[in-house]
């Protein structure tokens, strides 16, 4: 008698097959699972990678334009520094141009300062032989005129106003008369209290206040020089007549004074 009838084979076939059936679906179960897994990843990974890829297009996108935002600023700053350059060269054009201008103008005013200061010197030399009154003062104001002028202290228009000035002044002196007391100091020494009177750049003559004494400046050969000896009448008439009107005590009218001038040699001598 066999050992497995053929019901106990089939039997056994079946649990195997069973076994079989259930080890298979488990590893189909377990192979599905992984596949699942691996899909599951696989997406995942495809995710993460367009994440990336988005990520990486959209930093490019801002690569490109901060590059294009520095080259546009590299441009503009070339431009300022082209401006720049150009102002550069023209400021240094306007300062070649500006220092050849002043070269000129301080030339120009060194041959002025030198005209003004012949001019002062033309003028101090005629002061110097002119009507003797005030010389030293008179004088004085030239030559602080020609000091400042040779030291560039005053400004060329001032000197030239004060130039200018003193010529009028110089010019008033010529044409005005002036009384005024004073004491006299006679060629002998003796003095005397009383007044002058002066015409201008003509006369210039003393009164005693009691009339004793008689002088005026006269002109000669030799320059200058006060007449109180030997005076004609008519002369110290004339004296005292001026001083009179000039004080007011007379009417005014018509004096003869005396006059000395020096002698012109004629032509040929």
């Amino acid at each position: 008698m066999p050992i497995f009838s053929n019901q106990n084979a089939r039997r056994v076939v079946l649990v195997l097959s069973l076994a079989l059936a259930a080890r298979a679906q488990e590893t189909l179960s377990g192979v599905q699972r992984e596949l699942d897994r691996v899909e599951r990843e696989t997406e995942r990974e495809k995710d993460l990678d367009k994440a990336e890829r988005g990520r990486a297009a959209e930093f490019e996108t801002r690569k490109n334009e901060k590059l294009q935002a520095l080259r546009d600023q590299m441009k503009a700053t070339d431009r300022i520094i082209d401006s720049l350059k150009r102002a550069m060269e023209f400021q240094k054009g306007r300062k070649v141009a500006k220092k050849n201008e002043a070269a000129q103008f301080q030339a120009r005013q060194k041959e002025f300062r030198d005209a003004i200061g012949r001019e002062i010197e033309t003028m101090k030399a005629w002061l110097e032989k002119d009507f003797p009154y005030q010389k030293e003062k008179r004088l004085s104001d030239w030559d602080d005129l020609a000091k400042a002028n040779q030291e560039a202290s005053l400004p060329v228009e001032e000197t030239l106003a004060r130039l200018f000035s003193l010529v009028q002044t110089s010019m008033d002196f010529a044409q005005d008369t002036e009384v005024y007391p004073g004491t006299y100091t006679a060629t002998d020494g003796d003095q005397s209290e009383g007044t002058y009177v002066r015409l201008g750049a003509v006369m210039l003559a003393f009164a005693s206040s009691d009339g004793q004494r008689v002088a005026y400046l006269s002109k000669s050969d030799k320059g200058y020089e006060w007449k109180d000896k030997d005076l004609s009448s008519d002369a110290r008439n004339g004296v005292l007549t001026a001083v009179q009107v000039a004080q007011g005590k007379v009417a005014p009218q018509l004096v003869a004074l005396p006059l000395a001038a020096p002698k012109v040699k004629a032509v040929g001598q």
